[in-house]
């Protein structure tokens, strides 16, 4: 499982940093605007969701004594 959330964690982190580096490639290397802000910082909720998801099954792995 913690394998599984690793792989999560790892696909959800490409999902901001591709969409800062396509827009700039999109704009030509031009000056971003508030708007590319913007999505560039909401894509980031999935690895949020990612970390989340992953903090309340934490306890599912561990055998109980």
């Amino acid at each position: 499982m913690k394998r599984f959330f690793l792989l999560i964690q790892i696909l959800a982190i490409l999902t901001p940093v591709t969409v800062f580096f396509g827009y700039i490639i999109m704009d030509e290397g031009d000056q971003f605007t508030a708007e590319h802000y913007m999505i560039t910082g909401l894509s980031t909720l999935p690895f949020c969701l990612a970390l989340l998801v992953k903090y309340l099954m934490s306890d599912i792995d561990k055998k109980p004594d």
